[in-house]
């Protein structure tokens, strides 16, 4: 009877070490990883110019339905929890890229706005990298960057209007 405690002795302490020390690491690093994101304040405050609806109805584009959408996706954005954003990024992401995709309106088919639409794009793309690789410290920088640059796709957008307004301005003195 002694023989078969040993043996069963042997048995449970050969089996327990031999447990996958994988799975305990995962459960480990998974644990780790909702300890740092308790750590980081993702409250932040993604300033978002607003949507130039003027600008749009001065230059006859009220059917530019792509950048409406785009600018609807920005606004809901801002109102989520950063812990887990990459299906939006990856919405807006597709968003520019069909945007991209297309010809602009005519007033805006210029190299400096969709040079900047392309910046937004790759901003996306680099906010969806470090939603699965370094949340902690690149995220939230990230897509602030990604709403600046957004911001400044407007921006040059009223340029053009302001540039365009001046010129004909210009004409009409002559």
């Amino acid at each position: 009877m002694s023989f078969y405690i040993r043996i069963l002795i042997i048995c449970a302490i050969s089996y327990s070490s031999c447990s996958n020390p994988n799975t305990q690491n995962i459960n480990t690093q998974k644990v780790l990883k909702i300890e740092n994101q308790k750590k980081i304040n993702f409250n932040i405050n993604l300033n978002l110019a607003d949507y130039p609806e003027k600008l749009i109805k001065n230059q006859d584009m009220e059917n530019w339905e792509e950048f409406k959408n785009l600018h609807n996706l920005f606004n809901q954005f801002r109102n989520l929890d950063f812990r887990n954003v990459d299906i939006e990024i990856l919405k807006l992401s597709k968003s520019l890229k069909k945007l991209l995709s297309k010809k602009l309106p005519k007033k805006f088919e210029k190299p400096q706005i969709r040079s900047r639409l392309k910046v937004v794009h790759m901003q996306s793309q680099k906010s969806y990298y470090f939603t699965k690789h370094f949340k902690n410290d690149s995220l939230i920088p990230s897509l602030k960057k990604l709403y600046k640059s957004y911001n400044a796709v407007i921006s040059r957008m009223y340029d053009f209007e302001d540039e365009s307004n001046e010129l004909d301005f210009e004409k009409n003195e002559y």
